[in-house]
């Protein structure tokens, strides 16, 4: 089979080429806005992504879904029911984690900050007092009763901080099913072979709020403060005469660092781009073969089909880190 039959064979005609958005946008100069900085289109996709996908566990998790979709013989919308996560050459449908889910990780990761705050302020207060003490500017007394009260409230803030934090530690080992927790029904769905990008009801399960071509959406950060002020970032993406948008956090999780968001819609695109190669990610390399534009490509570029299987976990998260430190600076 040629490879030009095999591509007409493998994407529809509503697959995703750069050339599309650019002839949407001379259509479409003027459309609709939100709140937040655009992010452009790249006329020709970058290989990259965030430091979450080139995760060095990303890919002991991508041959265990492979088995499973093998063994089961899954396929279509029945990997996502059995899996409730499909993420390969065809698509991207990440998991949909239920409401007590994301207390509980929310909760843990409040104690993990209550505790380090307690024991943080606890020492400062003390070596505080210790200085006006050692500058005669306060009494002994004065000094011990001080230390008495802080460390009864920081001690019993730190304490408890503790105490969530192991429990949802605890959770996450023993009981994933709930510190993880998964609905059965997808947020969204990008789809390589049919370029459309489908976002559904967030109440009613698989019902379908809207189906559109890749190329009609625009790309947002938008900020907002967490609970100690700092600012973070989600990636938004925002059909301009629909008026709906989506949060990409269940992939692409919210950042301090716009850089990684910014990297991360870089992924996207070139994820859903047929007319370059996959982005070479470890979790996709198990799926490469099977996409026929990633399969030419690698095939001309000599590239080895276990590139990232082979490789040493030190040698990983290296070249992980390498483009955190990268991405950090992209605008």
């Amino acid at each position: 089979m040629s490879t030009n039959t095999s591509k007409r064979d493998s994407y529809a005609a509503t697959a995703y080429t750069p050339t599309k958005r650019q002839q949407w946008e001379t259509v479409n100069p003027k459309r609709d806005t939100i709140f937040g900085s655009r992010l452009p289109w790249n006329s020709r996709t970058i290989d990259n992504g965030t430091k979450e996908e080139y995760g060095f566990n990303n890919i002991a998790i991508a041959d265990n879904w492979e088995s499973q979709r093998a063994e089961k013989g899954l396929q279509g919308d029945d990997i996502f029911k059995e899996m409730k996560v499909h993420y390969d050459h065809q698509r991207i449908m990440p998991p949909n984690f239920t409401a007590l889910s994301h207390c509980l990780v929310v909760g843990a990761g409040f104690g993990l900050v209550a505790f380090w705050g307690g024991v943080g302020i606890f020492c400062f207060l003390f070596l505080h007092g210790l200085v006006y003490l050692m500058l005669g500017e306060s009494s002994i007394d004065h000094f011990v009763d001080l230390q008495y009260g802080n460390a009864i409230f920081f001690g019993l803030m730190a304490l408890v901080g503790r105490l969530v934090w192991e429990g949802g530690k605890y959770l996450q080992n023993k009981h994933p099913a709930l510190f993880l927790g998964m609905k059965k029904a997808p947020l969204w769905q990008a789809n390589r072979q049919t370029g459309l990008l489908t976002i559904y009801h967030p109440r009613r399960a698989w019902e379908c709020r809207l189906e559109a071509p890749f190329w009609e959406f625009d790309a947002f950060l938008q900020s907002s403060p967490d609970t100690q002020g700092s600012l973070t970032y989600s990636l938004i993406l925002y059909h301009p005469f629909q008026g709906v948008t989506q949060k990409l956090d269940a992939q692409f999780p919210p950042s301090k660092m716009p850089g990684e968001l910014v990297a991360a819609w870089q992924f996207l695109q070139r994820y859903m781009d047929v007319s370059q190669p996959l982005p070479d990610v470890p979790g996709l390399e198990v799926q490469r073969h099977k996409d026929p534009t990633t399969a030419a490509a690698d095939k001309k570029k000599g590239r080895p089909p276990r590139y990232w299987r082979d490789m040493k976990e030190e040698d990983v998260k290296k070249i992980q880190q390498e483009r955190y430190q990268k991405n950090i600076r992209l605008r």
